[in-house]
């Protein structure tokens, strides 16, 4: 962490230094003007003058090192949420192609099925990564919205499959491959559902970067009603 002294730590620790001295220079003028005989009293107020000092300055060092790990403390949130912005910078615009694809919006047509299932390793492989940085509750909502998806453990060796319907997207695509029919799942996931997981993530990464409060309006595109 960068070191930073703020100027009323340095006025603490003047004036606790000064106080100090003072405290042990009344001490010492108390002890040469003490009688011979010296009654409980006199003792305990020699006592209280010698353990002042000692006190301010112990409170002092623990006041300095309380605010050290609590700057500390903000520096590292700091730099967390720095890294989770830059993760999300990466993320989130892959995590909403997903959703054009599977929700038959926005771009949906430009992207072929192959690279989909590409992009869903490339989207694993970030989404473990930065898994250290995130609390169990983003992890979860990636993974639920992965899995409506994409079908996975489709056979040794096998690629994922495609949760949705191929009709739409051969009637759509102008160099469509009948071999691509293969990358879909004959288990198609419910559109609307799959937005509502993707709208609950999108909620769970906007409260892991601070912005919990602007999370509430974020909006999708609609769902044809004629998906087949």
């Amino acid at each position: 962490m960068p070191p930073r002294k703020s100027f009323w730590r340095m006025v603490c620790r003047t004036s606790i230094l000064h106080l100090s001295v003072c405290q042990w220079q009344r001490a010492a003028r108390t002890l040469t003007k003490m009688p011979a005989e010296w009654n409980s009293l006199e003792i305990a107020k020699l006592a209280a003058s010698c353990a002042t000092p000692i006190i301010v300055v112990c409170l002092g060092i623990y006041i300095h090192r309380v605010t050290k790990r609590f700057e500390h403390s903000q520096w590292r949130n700091q730099k967390v949420i720095e890294k989770r912005i830059v993760i999300y910078d990466s993320l989130a615009p892959q995590l909403n192609d997903l959703l054009c694809y599977f929700t038959f919006v926005g771009n949906w047509k430009d992207c072929d099925p192959p690279a989909i299932v590409a992009m869903k390793r490339e989207v694993d492989k970030k989404i473990y990564l930065a898994q250290p940085f995130f609390s169990p509750a983003f992890f979860e909502a990636c993974m639920a919205f992965m899995s409506l998806c994409f079908e996975t453990y489709t056979g040794w060796g096998g690629d994922a499959r495609l949760c949705s319907k191929f009709e739409r997207r051969r009637d759509a695509h102008p160099k469509w491959n009948s071999a691509w029919e293969a990358c879909f799942s004959d288990k198609p996931s419910d559109p609307q559902k799959l937005r509502r997981a993707y709208q609950h993530l999108m909620r769970v990464f906007a409260g892991e970067v601070g912005l919990a409060d602007t999370a509430a309006h974020n909006k999708t595109g609609q769902v044809p009603a004629n998906i087949r």
